[in-house]
């Protein structure tokens, strides 16, 4: 279909093309004859497409040169543009788009009845074909499967209808609808005259869908004949750079070492080849003497000073040798060293701690693990693959930590009750000077060392200071958690990064507050003055004071510190069975809960645990013992029934209700620090269902997500909103002990709404809750407020270059402005319309950083919202601007 015989004689070309351009006044594309047929065939290749195409490959290099790979993770399989940096493009999409707009409405030939005729057209198909690609590269992915699907639905004879077909499924992937991409794949796959020059596309499109679902056997297979088959070498090297990764991944490590190769020996740009070179190490065989050559590479590369700044990748390739060769010592040391000549690689430091993390894992050291997943989780990028699977184990790790440092406390406090004063007061104050000799040495240690920013994290240590052994080999509780990053890590981890206040931290939780506010420092000196705190005696007496106070002095305080040992030994046995999958340590925790407190609370479900855990452990004997204390003790429980018939366990949940079972599914999400869903299952069950005897728990699971996720401020108006609507359910008093105790912490003379400095505090939220409602899934605006008279902004001008800008970067959507009186001195314009907030989010931003249209602009001169359609109004009658303000930096910021 691509005619080229003319460039073989280009006078007669010339000659052709000149006897056309005289006839063309009557060329109607309405007619099908010889000459109108070659005219506008000629006339959208030449005219329209030939420049459009240029237009678009010139955005594309465009985008692949802003490309950035992160080798932290599996690459992408082609370098597509994120939101932002898909605006940079805008122009020249757009014109090519206008080009091809401009191709198809002249140059398509119609019959007499207005109807296109595809078998008389050369040209228009590619026309079509390129303006969806365009529409692609702009991700405005709806638009460009509308035109992908008239390709393939038109122009059934053509070659073009293929790859539309294709590029449909690289559409629904980038829209993450992989059922619909796979169907799409399966069809072009089971087309017979698929071109095979296009069949190396095919296949890296599908690896690319099995990249998307995991199934990294099949993307293996797709990418390797898409690496040899692909024209461009630099796609080869890419591809064979992730076959490499997918076979490291996989434990294949001699195929990953011999890719990795290939690829180093293919010239791939520097970064490519450095990152090679750093994967090969912890890939090779270690009973070959590949070993030795690739160790003797990196340690070149650490001499070399232009890899100065790469120090700490080397050094982690160093570490993945030495585990290779199991030498764990040097490997952790190896680490160590990576994690102190890191700089500013937030990757590469997430990688080293994440590697510390799965060896003490495995050891089993968990306590140990969960401080070095803690501090992977602080510094892993939040868009990286694993942060999910990372993060999951992580909080379970946290929750198993905080049950097991329960039992050992109370437990030790349990112990310290029993001793005299005399006996309690000489200890106490042993281990006073004990930490004032410890807090000496770290900073001595800090000061030979260079500085405690750069120091790096071992738990080992920590572990081994925090353990003070008495007589009877109880361990001592007490200890500073602010010695390392761990206490600044648990901060960020519950309210984000936000300056610390004097007086944040207070003693005395309850239990309400334990999820939020773990780690109570006994040592709080924050009700000494600064003369007091100068004064050693002032100040040892106040640490005793702190000290003491958490040693049970009566029978009922007691009770109550065992009837924490006994939820967190339960809780722990749990956590170790259903989420680190540790069977013997959950075993142990079991027995050792009915052997310590025979009858208690949680008698039956351990026994019925335990029947569980022997029988998954083959051990029928011991899974036995445990099933008939069930069918004996309590025979006419639902356990025994359970145990009795099989089939009963399936019929209990099935009378469980839907809503039941959706709350459950949300809890369980909230425990697994799955915080954004957990706010958006909120929503989902307002709508499914309504009014339904659960929403008080639903509410306050979405406001101890937004706790964890959002300003404190949001935090505060959450719990408000249930203090207010749910007064008389138990949850009121749990989100008032809640808010009081954020009070309690506040400095004294800080506003009661408990704004951040990155949140000003909202004006009379009570009374303007209702104003304004958070609908980020329905059409949005954006709007631009200013002083209409003596004002700095002209706004005629301004308007004017609101539409220059949408017409430059936007012509294929269509945007209105428009212009009113907000109110008697200011004026308001206003963009639409936006399919949602994220859609007018970005639009915002792109508009908002355009010097064309502000560049000379003050800032302090107008004021520029994004607001959904069914707030606008509202706005617009109430004339609130500082209350839709205060909403806007609480949903849209």
């Amino acid at each position: 279909m691509k005619y080229r015989y003319f460039l073989r004689w280009p006078n007669a070309f010339l000659f052709l093309l000149t006897g056309l351009s005289i006839l063309s006044t009557s060329c109607s594309n309405t007619k099908d004859t010889w000459v109108n047929r070659r005219f506008h065939n000629l006339s959208a290749q030449y005219n329209g497409y030939y420049n459009a195409n240029l237009k678009v490959q010139e955005g594309v290099d465009r985008l692949a040169a802003s490309h950035e790979d992160k080798y932290d993770r599996i690459l992408s399989v082609f370098k597509y543009a994120n939101a932002e940096k898909a605006k940079a493009i805008y122009p020249q999409m757009d014109d090519a788009m206008k080009r091809l707009s401009t191709v198809i409405q002249r140059h398509t030939i119609l019959d007499k009845r207005g109807n296109e005729k595809p078998d008389s057209e050369k040209w228009i198909d590619d026309n079509w074909l390129l303006y969806g690609k365009a529409l692609f590269f702009k991700r405005e992915y709806f638009e460009a499967i509308e035109a992908f699907k008239y390709v393939e639905a038109t122009y059934k004879k053509e070659p073009t209808r293929h790859v539309a077909s294709l590029w449909i499924a690289k559409t629904y992937l980038q829209l993450t609808l992989l059922r619909e991409a796979e169907n799409k794949l399966d069809y072009v796959r089971n087309q017979k005259d698929y071109p095979k020059k296009q069949k190396w596309e095919y296949d890296a499109v599908r690896a690319d869908y099995h990249l998307q679902t995991k199934n990294y056997e099949k993307a293996i297979e797709h990418l390797t004949r898409a690496a040899v088959t692909a024209p461009k070498r630099a796609d080869r090297v890419r591809f064979s750079f992730i076959l490499a990764q997918l076979n490291q991944q996989e434990a294949e490590y001699q195929k990953a070492f011999r890719l990795y190769t290939k690829v180093i020996k293919s010239n791939p740009p520097y970064e490519m080849a450095f990152n090679a070179r750093i994967n090969r190490a912890r890939c090779f065989d270690a009973n070959s003497k590949e070993g030795e050559t690739v160790r003797k590479e990196l340690l070149k590369m650490e001499k070399d000073p232009k890899n100065k700044e790469f120090l700490d990748q080397i050094y982690y390739a160093l570490a993945g040798l030495a585990r290779m060769e199991s030498k764990f010592d040097e490997e952790v040391n190896l680490l160590n060293k990576s994690l102190r000549a890191s700089a500013g690689n937030q990757n590469q430091k997430a990688l080293s701690y994440l590697a510390l993390a799965k060896i003490n894992f495995d050891k089993p050291d968990y306590m140990v693990a969960q401080q070095y997943y803690d501090s992977t989780i602080v510094n892993l990028a939040n868009d990286h693959p694993d942060y999910t699977d990372i993060l999951t184990r992580r909080n379970s790790l946290t929750r198993l930590v905080k049950f097991l440092k329960t039992i050992q406390v109370e437990d030790s406090l349990q112990q310290l009750s029993r001793l005299s004063k005399a006996e309690l007061d000489t200890l106490i104050s042993q281990k006073i000077r004990s930490d004032e000799e410890a807090a000496a040495a770290l900073k001595k240690a800090q000061e030979q060392e260079g500085s405690q920013v750069n120091q790096i994290f071992d738990p080992s240590k920590i572990s081994q200071a925090n353990t003070f052994n008495q007589g009877s080999g109880a361990n001592w509780y007490f200890y500073n958690p602010q010695a390392v990053s761990f206490g600044f890590n648990e901060f960020t981890k519950k309210w984000g990064n936000r300056k610390l206040e004097d007086n944040w931290r207070r003693s005395s939780k309850e239990t309400v507050l334990q999820d939020l506010v773990d780690d109570d420092d006994p040592q709080d000196t924050s009700q000494l003055s600064e003369k007091d705190i100068k004064d050693p005696k002032l100040l040892a007496e106040k640490k005793k004071e702190n000290m003491l106070k958490n040693i049970p002095s009566t029978p009922e305080d007691l009770e109550k510190s065992t009837a924490k040992i006994i939820d967190a030994y339960y809780n722990a046995a749990m956590i170790y069975r259903e989420q680190i999958k540790d069977l013997n340590a959950s075993v142990e925790m079991f027995e050792t809960l009915l052997k310590k407190y025979p009858g208690n609370k949680y008698e039956l479900q351990s026994y019925y645990q335990l029947y569980r855990v022997y029988r998954d452990m083959n051990e029928t004997a011991k899974s036995d013992v445990y099933k008939n204390l069930i069918l004996s003790k309590y025979g006419d429980t639902e356990y025994a029934e359970i145990i009795r018939n099989p089939e009963y366990a399936a019929t209990l949940a099935g009378k469980k209700s839907n809503l039941d079972l959706f709350y459950e599914d949300t809890y369980r999400k909230y425990m697994n620090g799955e915080y954004q869903a957990v706010i958006q299952r909120k929503t989902q069950a307002d709508i499914q269902f309504p009014q339904n005897i659960l929403t008080p728990k639903f509410d306050m699971l979405r406001a101890l997500s937004i706790g964890k996720t959002q300003p404190l401020a949001m935090f505060e108006v959450s719990l408000q909103d249930i203090v207010r609507n749910h007064s008389a359910d138990p949850v009121k008093d749990e989100a008032q002990n809640i808010l009081d105790y954020i009070k309690s912490m506040k400095p004294a003379g800080s506003d009661t709404t408990g704004a951040s400095a990155a949140v000003p505090p909202a004006r009379d939220t009570a009374a303007n809750k209702r104003l304004f409602n958070y609908m980020p899934d329905t059409m949005h605006y954006v709007i631009i407020i200013f002083q209409a008279v003596g004002g700095e902004v002209d706004g005629i001008l301004l308007k004017r270059k609101i539409s220059d800008f949408n017409g430059k970067n936007y012509s294929a959507k269509s945007y209105s402005t428009s212009d009113l009186m907000f109110d008697h001195r200011q004026k308001i314009i206003t963009v639409k319309s936006f399919r949602n907030k994220a859609d007018a989010l970005s639009y915002s931003s792109h508009l908002y950083n355009n010097d064309d249209v502000y560049g000379n602009t003050n800032p302090n001169a107008y004021r520029q919202f994004v607001i959904s359609i069914n707030n606008y109004p509202e706005l617009l009658l109430q004339k609130k601007l500082e209350d839709y303000d205060d909403f806007y930096r609480s949903f849209y910021r």
